[in-house]
């Protein structure tokens, strides 16, 4: 049976002992096996030279949000300000994390591990302080780590990732050999998604924010013994971990379903869940009224907005097409309309487009050209990869 206070001892023990930096696995080819040891799920066992012990896999996960074998621990530094950004630097030890290479389907997701546990997974929670949204930020974003005024490896560039606990965010594992005080610089991007509302015009500049950190045997002894081991019952299980609660970080859920306006679209498949969906997302379709803010003209504005099933995390970096069919036959060509990833001040992330003939009784037809593009946590990796098409119905009668 798993130990986990054995795996806590050795991980804080090995640890403190180690004097290499992290070396980061690469990307696994394609069918590789990505399970630790054996592959059974209660296999805890260590290669030569590892500095940290390997976390539980589970065998046959399935390709849909699951409940993992634990809960992270971190380290939440305070909030700081960066021109029109507020942003919450988060610490807790290297771990794996999986990378999408573009395509989708099993084979197009990649495990990235940490070979040695010298080091820190650093996460940034970036939001607008005015209305509390959680903010998108591509690979574009810089990491540079300095210590006594010295640079520490080369700049990196941050992946943008989901997490059940922390919802969307971006990060990476950062190398240190030594114990000591760190001074890190994140230079912002501007928002590369299309902003409206009380958001449009907004985060367009450049933005760079310091903070420091002191990482040493006590910040390995509180993430390390911060760790919540789940019963082996329920690991795999459908579902998702609660987000952490922390102080003024605010967590990127988007707005329940019900309060979006507008002709929620029909599923005409039969299905019992309370939103359509594909590769286990859980997607909105809503028809807002000509005259919308969002629409040109007199056009009718179509929001989908693609979301975790079980904590309303927006999945970002999309590529999505719709189309609509009357009788038959296409109305707004044969290739459908490319929707466009936007970020609203009331409606948070979605992606939208105007329509200038859509009527009820037409059925519409979202397809998913491209998965989500961004790393994910545990708990996330075998979900949203393989995304079918959806096939909705405007519904007849008034708007609901």
């Amino acid at each position: 049976m798993y130990d986990p206070d054995l795996d806590r001892r050795t991980f804080v023990r090995r640890v403190g002992a180690a004097t290499g930096a992290i070396a980061l696995a690469g990307c696994l080819e394609p069918g590789a096996d990505d399970e630790v040891g054996d592959g059974s799920a209660n296999d805890s066992s260590e290669s030569a030279g590892d500095a940290m012990p390997r976390f539980p896999e589970i065998d046959d996960r399935p390709a849909a949000v699951y409940r993992p074998t634990h809960r992270e621990s971190m380290r939440v530094l305070e909030p700081i300000t960066a021109g029109e950004y507020t942003l919450a630097p988060m610490l807790s030890y290297p771990h794996p994390f999986w990378l999408v290479t573009g395509g989708d389907g099993e084979d197009e997701i990649e495990r990235v591990d940490p070979e040695q546990g010298r080091g820190v997974h650093l996460m940034v929670t970036l939001w607008d302080a005015e209305r509390g949204i959680v903010l998108p930020v591509d690979s574009s974003a810089t990491i540079t780590v300095f210590r006594d005024g010295e640079r520490v490896g080369a700049p990196r560039s941050p992946w943008p990732m989901l997490s059940q606990e922390m919802g969307f965010h971006f990060g990476d594992n950062v190398p240190l050999a030594d114990d000591g005080t760190y001074t890190v610089e994140i230079e912002i991007p501007p928002v590369p998604t299309r902003t409206t509302g009380s958001l449009e015009g907004r985060f367009t500049d450049r933005e760079t924010a310091t903070f420091k950190f002191t990482y040493d045997q006590a910040f390995r002894d509180q993430v390390v013994g911060g760790v919540e081991y789940f019963d082996e019952s329920v690991w795999g299980e459908p579902g998702a971990l609660k987000p952490m609660g922390h102080g003024g970080v605010p967590y990127s859920a988007l707005p329940p379903a019900e309060e979006y306006p507008g002709t929620r679209l029909e599923a005409t498949d039969g299905s019992d869940t309370d939103l359509p969906r594909s590769g286990d997302a859980a997607i909105l379709v809503t028809l807002l009224e000509s005259g919308s803010r969002l629409a040109a003209g007199d056009d009718r504005y179509l929001l989908v907005s693609p979301r975790t099933p079980y904590n309303r995390v927006p999945l970002a970096a999309m590529a999505i097409r719709a189309t609509v069919e009357r009788d038959g036959e296409p109305v707004d060509g044969a290739n459908g309309i490319a929707l466009e990833e936007t970020i609203d001040g009331e409606y948070d992330h979605h992606y939208g487009a105007s329509f200038a003939d859509i009527r009820p009784g037409d059925a519409v037809t979202i397809e998913i050209e491209s998965p989500p593009q961004v790393a994910r946590h545990r708990g996330y990796e075998t979900a949203f990869l393989e995304m079918p098409p959806i096939d909705l119905a405007v519904p007849e009668g008034p708007d609901r």
